[in-house]
């Protein structure tokens, strides 16, 4: 068996202020910036040669089953890390939390429009 690398050190040195910023996001449009930048940041403390402007390669999507996906030149880039770490499952674990506040927002959102009075 392959010996994979691990980035949970890494990843848990961001978790908790990762997590409160989704609760304290105050848009759906603020979820998957946060889950942009900080998945940048992860990269960046994994050691992965990236700049800022890689934001743009990196794509969360609440609608859909994965909730994200990188673009090239980024995910060329990630590909064989992906192979040999739990990168992508840690990123997985993070989309995931971004998907459920997205969820839990779009929800309180039809709740609150469902009992408005318009006069």
């Amino acid at each position: 068996m392959e010996k994979q690398d691990s980035f949970m050190k890494q990843f848990r040195t961001i978790e908790h202020e990762y997590r409160e910023r989704l609760a304290e996001a105050k848009s759906t449009s603020e979820v998957g910036d946060i889950f942009i930048d900080y998945t940048l940041m992860l990269l960046k403390q994994a050691e992965v040669e990236v700049s800022n402007k890689a934001v743009e390669y990196i794509v969360f999507d609440p609608e859909a089953e994965v909730a994200f996906r990188f673009e090239k030149p980024l995910l060329d880039k990630l590909e064989g890390l992906f192979e040999s770490s739990d990168l992508k499952n840690i990123i997985a674990k993070m989309a995931e939390s971004a998907k459920h506040r997205y969820i839990q927002m779009t929800h309180d959102s039809d709740r609150t429009s469902m009992f408005r009075r318009h006069t």
